[in-house]
């Protein structure tokens, strides 16, 4: 991990070759119909910094025409070749604009609305021809090591002529009108495909098949469940038994990842992405082939290449864990040092920040993301979030009128409306937004686990329990679905199932706070006190403000107090008046009179009146009652300027207390006088 976070080792972080790099994967994902991996690519490369006028003259001058064509016209370090020759490259027949980095986010969400666009993480499936794969590279040779043999010719023949160009034109054209049946039809006509043909053929043939699963029901079927078998999928891999092209590999890894073969799925991706490390869309299918609870990551963070674009990866993998992890920030911070007001890098700092309930300075960075580029709608859904955690229904309410009629078919304007309808308690329209987002993206995590709140509101457990089972079919990592199924258990009163998901759930945030008063609410209705004790103390090691950790302290008590423990009980009592006396200086009257009894133990303990007890066992007050035990001697007296201060406060709240304290006050002033005296 500290290997590949060290990006100034990197060698195609310097802003020629990153802008280089990005610039070439943006025109072969466009190629080849990858629209939403192309524009990934060309966002960040808007974000590189241009040191001088020379280089901005140089890298806006145009190739000839028909250099474009055939010939790379740089070096790019981290793909392990060097751009041959002149004389090299007229003797290959290797198109240019094969080979490159691209971006894939699951199946490419640009290309038709109803294909998938978000993360997740799912299971894959292994190849019939190569069973025998694992996940194992040689890194003997570092990635960027520049290489001086020529690139070698496909093993598909290619045909330049003007009419092989114009058909796969064709075909494009086809394609980007969604009509996938007739381009896949247009290109098996072909005698002979280039790589780049054979590539779009297949993934039309893959699209078909991600459409027709989707159109299926009222909401759209998870293609990589295991519910769903794909066997139509099956075929395909024939075309795919032993691909070189990064671009085939890849498609097949995404194959294999939807027949649920995991393992030759992320070989397969390693395998493209050592070939092409800027192919963002092999990222993310390789973070959902990962078991995070294996701790994969670690394992195969050497087969990594040797790019920036690793640590995009690894601030991707950590921020989907949906984790607090500090480190993540810093990571953020350095690659916004070369890739300065970069939307998506502000965008990934707010989504962190949120993570770590810092909403204010989440709510900050998502606005300087918006001020940055007004359109951009990555990111609207997780800002609206943050605004309704806030309740800040203003600036919710402008979001909607900035936005909504400017992406309405976007599954991320579908939530920020089903968050708008949700504050003003419009249950139902706001599930119909959500729903719309599934439509648009299946894969849209956020609007699922959003669906399961808005049912659970409504009291149908069932529904709200379905949505959170979807949303763990992505992205298991993510905390908020085992928190919501927690939640809807609780709600049925099915107290054992409901500690198992608060388990799953406190696992992957054990600084979350809520988490453990949720674990302790359910342990203490099961019986078990001393375990709801233990979940309630580790609540107070969380951050938490004054209301929090004062609820948190007089549950403990009332748990003390019902076992007969009356020791912790003082104890707990005597914290809970420091607590009050320390951080809140002016304190409230309803909180005097709330806790005008722990103010009063806290007082007698102080005056050594308790005997070291708060209440006695039944035993030994049988046995005092008959005289054959006495009770232990009193305690020291203690610090009686403080119980003196305790039992002022008690007198000001006004409760039944008050001629309790007034008694006391009297006790305590001769013990004053006579303490006075003997100094």
């Amino acid at each position: 991990m500290q290997r590949l976070d060290a990006l100034e080792e990197r060698a195609d972080i310097r802003p020629e070759q990153a802008r280089n790099a990005l610039r070439d994967a943006a025109q072969k994902l466009s190629e080849r119909g990858l629209r939403s991996a192309s524009h990934w690519a060309q966002e960040l490369l808007q974000s590189i910094p241009r040191s001088s006028a020379k280089k901005r003259s140089m890298d806006t001058a145009a190739p000839h025409a028909h250099d474009t064509l055939r010939f790379p016209t740089h070096s790019t370090p981290a793909l392990n070749a060097n751009s041959p020759s002149w004389d090299q490259q007229a003797s290959t027949s290797r198109s240019a604009s094969e080979g490159s980095a691209w971006r894939w986010n699951g199946v490419d969400a640009m290309t038709s609305p109803t294909i998938p666009t978000r993360n997740g993480q799912g299971t894959i499936l292994a190849s019939p021809t190569r069973a025998h794969m694992r996940v194992h590279f040689d890194t003997s040779t570092p990635p960027s090591a520049p290489s001086s043999a020529p690139l070698e010719p496909p093993s598909i023949l290619v045909s330049d002529n003007g009419e092989d160009q114009d058909t796969y034109a064709f075909a494009k054209s086809c394609f980007d009108l969604q009509e996938y049946d007739r381009c896949a039809w247009i290109l098996e006509k072909q005698p002979k495909l280039t790589e780049k043909g054979q590539f779009l053929q297949l993934y039309a043939k893959f699209l078909v098949f991600q459409r027709e699963v989707e159109e299926e029901g009222d909401l759209p079927t998870l293609p990589y469940t295991k519910g769903n078998q794909a066997p139509s999928l099956i075929p395909l891999l024939a075309h795919l038994v032993d691909p070189d092209d990064a671009f085939l590999l890849f498609l097949k890894g995404v194959i294999l990842s939807r027949l649920h073969k995991r393992v030759e799925a992320m070989d397969c991706l390693l395998s493209s992405l050592r070939q092409f490390p800027y192919n963002w869309a092999a990222w993310l299918e390789l973070a959902r082939t990962l078991n995070a609870t294996n701790h994969e990551l670690e394992q195969i963070v050497d087969l990594l290449p040797d790019s920036f674009m690793s640590v995009f990866f690894l601030e991707y993998s950590s921020r989907q864990a949906t984790q607090a992890d500090a480190s993540n920030l810093e990571r953020i911070d350095t690659l916004l040092s070369y890739f300065p007001n970069s939307t998506y890098l502000l965008t990934c700092r707010a989504q962190t920040l949120y993570l770590h309930q810092e909403l204010e300075d989440a709510a900050e960075t998502f606005q300087e993301a918006l001020n940055l580029d007004p359109y951009r709608l990555e990111g609207i859904s997780e800002y609206s979030n943050t605004l309704y955690v806030l309740d800040n229904a203003e600036a919710l309410a402008q979001l909607v009128q900035q936005f909504a009629q400017l992406g309405k078919d976007r599954p991320e304007v579908c939530c920020l409306i089903g968050n708008y309808y949700n504050q003003r308690s419009d249950h139902f329209r706001a599930i119909e937004s959500f729903k719309r987002a599934l439509r648009l993206d299946s894969e849209y995590v956020a609007a699922w686990i959003l669906m399961g709140h808005e049912y659970l509101e409504l009291k149908n457990s069932h529904a709200a329990a379905e949505m959170y089972r979807r949303a763990l079919e992505i992205n298991p990592q993510d905390y908020r679905p085992w928190h919501g199924l927690g939640q809807v258990y609780e709600l049925n009163e099915a107290w054992l199932y409901a500690v198992h998901y608060y388990q799953k759930c406190a696992a992957i945030r054990p600084y979350d706070a809520r988490m453990w008063a949720s674990l302790g609410v359910c342990y203490d209705r099961l019986g078990r006190p001393s375990d709801a004790i233990a979940c309630f103390k580790r609540h107070l090691t969380c951050p938490l403000t004054e209301m929090e950790s004062l609820d948190a302290i007089a549950r403990i008590i009332d748990l003390y107090e019902r076992e007969g423990d009356g020791v912790h009980s003082t104890q707990f009592h005597c914290l809970l008046a420091q607590v009050i006396e320390k951080s809140m200086p002016q304190t409230d009257p309803m909180i005097l009179a709330r806790f005008a009894f722990s103010f009063l133990v806290a007082a007698r303990y102080e005056m050594g009146e308790l005997h070291g007890k708060l209440f006695h066992s039944r035993a030994e007050q049988r046995a005092a009652k008959a005289g054959s035990v006495a009770f232990s001697s009193p305690k020291p007296i203690g610090n009686l300027r403080l119980a003196q201060t305790y039992l002022q406060k008690v007198m000001a709240a006004g409760t039944e207390m008050t001629p309790v304290a007034e008694d006391l006050l009297k006790k305590l002033s001769s013990k004053l006088s006579y303490n006075d005296l003997t100094r």
